[in-house]
């Protein structure tokens, strides 16, 4: 609004500023005008002397005069002297186009913004931050459909994708972190340092794992999927730990999926990664024999990831390594797009010199407890499995070398070895063997449900009854616990 002059300073015979148009992006025009008379009640006569730039022709609040016209008009609609008009029009002008100028820049940095949001550029640097609130839901949905075109051109797909197999794929993740991950390179080629094709690689080898896991309209599955062991390491581990402070910092607590203590014959690294991570649900292929595959295993037949049979991470540290098929490695990731983002969140974190976690890679990882939750009640499998209390029960007081003796003890009928070692012990040896072993059945047949527990063993059994009993054990067990042998024994040196 510009300022006027009240009437008491206006004099007849003078000259005024008289606006006729005020545009929103420049400086306003005015009418040179002269007073006639004074009329009170806030009204004075005035003559025009020169009528000014025309305004454009049906401009809002525009008051368009003609040259020597004469006409009443309120004293407010008069600003000020005509020799004052020029400065202040001028001083006008620049206001507003310098605020015009400023509003033109945000909304030019908010288009910028927005088009960059969908450009797969493998050199960016990996930006500061990625939570925004710059962008509304409408918006964000409105780009994860045209983040399928940047897939599209990002991968080569060409004319042989279908938008129904990404679509599931650009959920979930900030649509400028999905934007970053399809700029990696998906074969694990690292980038420069500092960009995020150096930080994505992960998660563009998971979003492209189940793209092609995808693409049969079958909904079988084809090509490798990663165990794992391959794929995540110590500073997934370290990221875990550290959300779980933050939570703890806050007050909270986060309670993981429950992993057993597992025995010091598992894989030294797997055994570090367990608590945090064992949780993970790996899909098993199906097959008649007795090797573990990957649902992606061309040794078997294939049928939809989520449809196949699935168990914890933690459960397959504990098979031999005979049991994994030798082609595809055994068991294999199951939830590959919440996998993916989890990996997203833990590369973000950890090229950011692990300094904070933001909301959406907290959100990731609850996802991936989320997609472990699904998996466990579409199996209806509790917290704590019969599995996991055996292998429980059996981690504390394990044997150690004796738990060979003890072993050959309940065994020694399947394999000559054992029956010969078992001869060579002297009748004190036996007997420390004997009770040995009638003690870590006792273990095993206590973490068992009541309606499947056997009338206890006396304590003075003797070798056949506890081989007999053992016999019962491995069968009643063999589908259920891995490597019930080394559970029992420890059996140090075993392969």
């Amino acid at each position: 609004m510009l300022a006027t002059v009240r009437q008491a300073e206006l004099q007849v015979g003078h000259e005024y500023a008289l606006p006729t148009y005020e545009p929103h992006d420049a400086a306003p025009t005015a009418a040179r005008v002269r007073v006639v008379s004074i009329d009170g009640g806030g009204k004075v006569t005035v003559k025009v002397e020169d009528s000014g730039k025309k305004p454009p022709a049906n401009a809002w609040r525009a008051r368009p005069v003609k040259r020597n016209e004469q006409r009443q008009v309120a004293t407010r609609d008069i600003v000020c002297p005509w020799h004052e008009w020029a400065a202040r029009a001028a001083s006008l002008g620049a206001e507003r186009e310098s605020r015009i100028a400023k509003q033109q820049a945000r909304y030019d940095d908010y288009e910028r913004r927005r088009a960059d949001r969908l450009v797969a550029d493998p050199g960016r640097a990996l930006p500061e931050r990625y939570d925004e609130e710059y962008f509304d839901e409408e918006t964000d949905a409105q780009e994860r459909v045209e983040l399928r075109k940047a897939y599209i051109k990002a991968r080569g797909l060409g004319q042989y994708v279908t938008f129904d197999e990404l679509d599931p794929l650009l959920v979930d993740l900030p649509v400028p972190v999905l934007r970053d991950i399809l700029a990696a390179d998906r074969h694990g080629r690292s980038g420069e340092d500092g960009t995020v094709a150096s930080t994505f690689p992960r998660a563009a080898e998971l979003l492209e794992v189940a793209r092609i896991a995808s693409r049969d309209r079958s909904g079988r599955v084809r090509g490798d999927i990663p165990q794992p062991g391959q794929l995540l390491g110590e500073t997934d581990v370290a990221f875990v730990s550290a959300l779980l402070a933050d939570v703890a910092a806050s007050g909270g607590e986060l309670v993981l999926p429950p992993v057993p203590a597992l025995p010091n014959w598992v894989d030294e690294e797997e055994r570090d990664m367990a608590p945090a991570l064992g949780w993970i649900r790996l899909a098993v292929g199906d097959t008649s024999g007795e090797c573990l595959h990957s649902p992606g295993c061309r040794s078997v037949r294939s049928r939809p990831i989520l449809l196949t049979d699935h168990i914890p991470w933690w459960q397959v540290m504990l098979e031999s390594r005979r049991r994994l098929c030798g082609i595809c490695g055994g068991p294999a990731v199951r939830d590959l797009v919440a996998l993916a983002g989890f990996v997203a969140a833990v590369d973000v974190w950890r090229d950011r010199e692990r300094s904070r976690i933001e909301r959406w890679q907290q959100a990731a990882f609850y996802r991936l407890l989320s997609a472990t939750a699904c998996a466990r009640a579409e199996a209806l499998e509790p917290d704590i499995t019969l599995t996991w209390r055996i292998v429980a029960s059996l981690h504390e007081n394990a044997p150690a070398e004796d738990g060979w003796a003890a072993y050959a003890v309940v065994a020694a009928t399947k394999w000559n070895r054992l029956d010969e070692e078992l001869e060579r012990l002297t009748p004190p040896q036996r007997e420390a063997a004997r009770s040995l072993a009638r003690y870590r059945l006792t273990e095993l047949e206590n973490a068992l449900p009541s309606r499947q527990r056997p009338l206890p063993l006396p304590r003075t059994a003797d070798i056949s009854v506890l081989r007999q009993r053992y016999r019962h054990l491995e069968k009643l067990l063999e589908e259920t616990v891995p490597q019930l042998d080394r559970l029992l024994f420890t059996l140090p040196g075993a392969r």
